[in-house]
Formats: structure tokens, C-alpha cells, sequence
């Protein structure tokens, strides 16, 4: 009686072995599963997330730094003198204040109640909201009166004289007097050079209401 022949492995048994005998399982994921975590992630972005020790929203990390984060963190408690982990609105405007941020106590207060989880206080995520808020529109007001001042010195000098003053006045229909607006451009001229360069005139524009936001 002939014994039957034992079957050789196939190519395709051969092709999952590697040369240490182990078997060759992994088969790569089809592409479409990329395109289904980008789209989830869109759709439930990661909202949240810890920053110096606090659960911070997505907003607050997208506007500063980690390290801007902890140094702000630093302010904050300072002026949490009882550490609640929260600010009045009093406590809150003064320490906005040491930012370079200005606003009242009725300002603040009227925020918190209407924007804070507790309509009494802010915590450190809300503070930064708050924060975050102010330096955007700070930038806003900065673009808007860099593109007038541009519009103005039509020559390139970057300086205004007395007659640009008194095209402003015109166009922006103010109507100064003469005296008003000499009065006005010594007022900005702030190292008498009978010029007026790019700080002063921004200054001048934000003390007098021919700039509004």
C-alpha cells in the first residue's frame, strides 16, 4: 500500500511566515478609516484639556501658549488671596488691570453674570475667556487704525502734518475748528517735531471720538 504524499505549503501559506517561523498577521487599514477619525474629531473635537493643573477649554488653548497659561495662572493667584479658586469682580478688575486690560467693576460684574457658570465669580478658564476676549478686540482696534493712519499719509512719510489734521476733520465730518484742531495736534505732538508719526496719531484717535469701535 503507497503512502499518500503529505501536501506541500502553498506560496500564499509561505508569503505569512517570516523567516522566524511567526506568522504575518497584520493587514494595513483601508483608507477610508483616516477620513472617518478626521471627520469624528471635527465633529467631536477634544474640547478640553489640562493646563497647570486646571481642565482648560479648547478656546483658551488655541488663544495662549502653555507657558503664557502658567504665568497668567501666577496672576490669578494672586489675587485669589483666599485661594476659592475664583475672583470677585473687584478682584477680577485688578488683576485684568495689571494686564494692561481696562475695565470697570460694573463692566466685569455684568460680564460674570451673564457669561460664568456661577453668575458670581470667575474661575481660572473663565478668566482667560475674558482675557483672550479683550486682547482680540485690542488687535482689532490696533488693524483698523493702522489701515486709517495708512489711508492718510497717502505719501508715505509716516507722519501726519497739521493739513492731513484738518483732511481728517473734513472727511471724518467732525467739524473742529481751527483752534479745536491746533489745540489737538499740540495735544498729540508729544515730542514737538510738528509731526504727527504712527503711536501719537493712534493715541490721539482713541482720546477723542474720531475713532469708534
Amino acid at each position: 500500500m503507497r503512502r499518500s504524499k503529505s501536501k506541500t505549503p502553498s506560496a500564499e501559506g509561505k508569503s505569512k511566515r517570516v523567516s522566524s517561523g511567526q506568522r504575518v498577521d497584520w493587514v494595513p487599514p483601508h483608507p477610508a478609516i483616516g477620513a472617518q477619525l478626521l471627520a469624528s474629531l471635527e465633529n467631536h473635537p477634544l474640547d478640553e484639556r489640562d493646563i497647570a493643573g486646571v481642565r482648560l477649554s479648547r478656546a483658551v488653548y488655541m488663544h495662549f501658549t502653555g507657558q503664557e497659561i502658567r504665568d497668567l495662572k501666577e496672576v490669578f493667584d494672586f489675587f485669589d488671596h483666599k485661594r476659592r479658586g475664583n475672583l470677585k469682580p473687584k478682584e477680577a478688575v485688578y488683576a485684568m488691570r495689571t494686564l494692561g486690560v481696562n475695565m470697570t467693576v460694573d463692566q466685569c460684574a455684568a460680564y460674570i453674570e451673564k457669561e460664568t457658570r456661577d453668575n458670581l465669580t470667575l474661575d481660572f478658564g473663565e478668566f482667560l475667556i475674558l482675557l483672550a476676549s479683550h486682547q482680540t478686540e485690542e488687535q482689532d482696534d490696533y488693524d483698523e487704525l493702522n489701515l486709517a493712519f495708512k489711508l492718510f499719509d497717502l505719501d508715505g512719510y509716516e507722519y501726519l502734518d497739521m493739513n492731513t489734521l484738518r483732511r481728517i476733520n473734513e472727511e471724518t465730518g467732525l467739524n473742529l475748528s481751527e483752534l479745536d484742531l491746533q489745540l489737538m495736534f499740540q495735544a498729540a505732538d508729544r515730542n514737538g517735531d510738528a509731526r504727527i508719526d504712527r503711536h501719537e496719531f493712534f493715541r490721539m484717535m482713541r482720546q477723542t471720538n474720531l475713532f469708534s469701535h
